[in-house]
């Protein structure tokens, strides 16, 4: 079993000061690669401690896949001007940049990214089997970011891993306005996850009722 550095114990508490003594004590831990492949900076961006990822991006360049996340655009277009196959390139976790600055509400770089040629449909290469317009819905701005990915053509109808819809994921979060949307582009409110849920069911699970009464009406 791998040991968990005290930067990480730092990161998962959001803990800066924490961070800041694991660093001085050990600098080596900012750019130490985690069980997994993901480095302390996506770790401290997948865990909300946004403070401590600042801190760590002075040990070392951002990665393309960091620059998206992190909202970085101009090292984002660096990276792809230099070398264009990054725009489908996976990070370990199976996400291209894309996924990861939709995810994250990042949409100066999102922007930069499908300029430059990122495919809006790409498939992650993990058990989600989702698009960045589904991991949009899921993330920081889903119910202002997702409906930019459609209108730049993004398809609404893919099926993701265990059957999740762009409808489910918006329903999941009360996304009144964006299951509208979906529901006009022709998006069927009926259809099931893997567990046998339908939007409306997802919402009334997660206390949304006005979205399920809405999925509920629509037909």
């Amino acid at each position: 079993m791998t040991a968990v550095s005290p930067l990480m114990h730092a990161i998962q508490d959001r803990d800066l000061a924490a961070a800041k003594a694991a660093l001085e004590r050990d600098a080596s831990q900012a750019t130490a690669e985690l069980p997994g492949g993901l480095t302390p900076l996506m770790f401290a961006l997948y865990h909300g401690a946004h403070d401590i990822a600042g801190l760590l991006r002075a040990f070392r360049p951002l990665s393309v896949h960091e620059a998206a996340a992190f909202g970085d655009a101009g090292a984002v277009a660096d990276h792809v001007r230099a070398d264009a196959a990054l725009l489908t390139a996976y990070s370990p976790d199976g996400w291209t940049p894309l996924h990861l600055a939709a995810f994250f509400g990042q949409r100066d770089a999102a922007l930069v990214l499908i300029g430059l040629g990122a495919p809006l449909d790409a498939v992650s290469e993990n058990p989600m089997r989702n698009t960045p317009m589904h991991a949009a819905i899921a993330g920081a701005a889903g119910e202002s970011l997702a409906p930019l990915l459609i209108a730049l053509g993004a398809d609404v109808h893919h099926v993701g891993g265990t059957n999740v819809t762009a409808l489910h994921l918006a329903a999941s979060r009360g996304f009144e306005g964006l299951c509208k949307l979906l529901l006009a582009r022709g998006v069927d409110r009926l259809a099931k996850t893997e567990d046998g849920k339908t939007a409306a069911e997802i919402a009334r699970d997660r206390s949304h009722l006005a979205t399920a009464a809405l999925l509920e009406l629509a037909a």
